[in-house]
């Protein structure tokens, strides 16, 4: 009878199956637009694992990106719930006026720079087991596990130094199983970053993992979105998810583990080049050649928009000399001028913090940089993001897959949602955001679908 009642005790001090933490994979597929995620079984395309997990999970048609729709912000919101003038993420690259700088130099890879809780900090302060394959902006941050984002490497120094930022000894534990890290055209591309996120399945069982893959993006960049050469890259990609797939559940692990796919943007076709440094140029406001730190007045960002910032913030005739020159390029239509924001609507749309004005191109154009030469030429791609968010075009994805999350249609979102929804699923609350949580059952337009998920593959 004693034997019966602690058998009865024990399994009444169970925690409830919902109540109990999962365990997240969370991909990000970096350029893959909302709508294409959700039309993934209709395309055509052959994606047979996003395609099941539209099928059977959890499905948003689209989630509103913010000011600007690039790499490091979002991603920087997808793990924080808040916009980038809360988070601190502005653009791809750290402010650099004067030059001092390369461009791999400039990236936003450094975690500090993140000024608000992350998804990985806050599981590690519950205790969870971290890891991350390639995520943007974790150079320094508290992953137990972390393979960082970083320039791509194209020799043996650059090899040392990512064994160096990565967490220590994990380069190692790759490069035993796989050879070396490839330097040049393959470092980091997505067969590799797989390859990352095998080994930290296998080997660390990490209750969170994050997994970034670029090539997608890349190729949209190149050719365009839509393009024969965008369509083989997701193709790749939805593959290698495949795989990932398959080792969760050859762990075992199948049944506690969630799948989560974000993106950080869509994308658009383009065409032209804009180069408002060669306006500013024109205008005596950049630093002459061999003294860029004269400058008093240039742009930051780049793609479908970019802010322009004032070295001096008492300077009110620059300040005032360029407002007025950009409105008039606006009026006549010459370089692809869509919007106009000004300190109030940049401080509503919680982007470019530091500018006093900034400016959306329109389809078909991207601001790139260049300080002299022609205000518009031919553009060196064929497709862009970075544009001000609102276009369904420019909408990132979600998508969820695991046990206990319904197949649903869900409306259209907000990329800020995302944090919240994923730190749910792993048994934790995010305060002080933006978002909410995508899968809460008392969310308005939230229709559940009870067919049962078929068996992944």
């Amino acid at each position: 009878m004693r034997l019966v009642a602690l058998v009865l005790i024990a399994v009444f001090s169970l925690p409830p199956l919902q109540a109990q933490r999962r365990k997240v994979v969370m991909i990000s597929i970096d350029g893959l637009r909302g709508v294409e995620l959700a039309s993934a079984p209709t395309l055509g395309w052959g994606l047979t694992n996003l395609s099941e997990i539209v099928t059977h999970g959890a499905i948003s048609e689209g989630t509103i990106g913010v000011l600007p729709t690039v790499t490091a912000p979002s991603t920087a919101s997808l793990v924080t719930g808040v916009s980038p003038s809360v988070h601190g993420i502005p653009t791809n690259f750290l402010f650099d006026p004067e030059h001092t700088m390369t461009t791999s130099d400039s990236g936003n890879e450094f975690a500090e720079l993140i000024r608000v809780p992350t998804l990985w900090t806050l599981a590690h302060a519950a205790g969870l087991r971290t890891a991350s394959a390639y995520w943007p902006t974790t150079i320094g941050a508290p992953i137990d596990a972390d393979f960082p984002n970083h320039a791509p490497m194209k020799n043996e120094r650059d090899r040392m130094t990512y064994r160096a930022i990565s967490t220590p000894g994990l380069v190692a534990e790759y490069e035993k199983k796989y050879g070396n890290l490839p330097v040049g055209s393959n470092a980091f591309d997505d067969h590799v970053v797989t390859q990352m996120a095998l080994l930290l399945l296998q080997s660390r069982k990490p209750d969170f993992l994050l997994v970034y893959f670029q090539d997608f993006d890349h190729a949209e960049h190149k050719y365009g979105p839509d393009s024969p050469e965008a369509i083989k890259a997701i193709k790749s990609i939805d593959a290698d998810i495949g795989v990932l797939r398959k080792a969760i559940a050859a762990l075992g692990l199948e049944s506690q583990t969630d799948i989560v796919i974000v993106s950080d943007h869509g994308f658009l076709p383009m065409s032209q080049s804009f180069h408002p440094n060669a306006v500013l140029a024109k205008m005596n406001l950049l630093g002459p050649k061999g003294h860029p730190e004269q400058w008093r007045v240039t742009s930051f960002g780049g793609g479908g928009s970019f802010g322009l910032v004032v070295h001096d913030p008492k300077d009110r005739q620059a300040i005032d000399m360029v407002t007025k020159t950009f409105q008039k390029l606006k009026e006549q239509d010459c370089c692809g001028i869509e919007q106009i924001f000004d300190r109030k609507q940049l401080k509503a749309a919680k982007g470019y913090a530091t500018s006093f004005l900034a400016v959306g191109m329109k389809p078909g154009f991207s601001a790139d940089g260049g300080d002299d030469g022609p205000w518009v030429t031919p553009a060196q791609g064929r497709g862009a993001h970075g544009y001000p968010p609102g276009a369904k075009d420019m909408d990132a994805a979600f998508a969820a897959i695991g046990a206990g999350i319904s197949h649903v249609r869900l409306p259209r979102a907000h990329i800020v949602d995302v944090a919240p929804t994923v730190a749910a699923l792993l048994g934790l609350r995010m305060t002080n955001v933006e978002g909410t949580n995508l899968l809460s059952a008392d969310r308005k337009n939230f229709q559940p679908d009870n067919s049962k998920p078929a068996a992944q593959k």
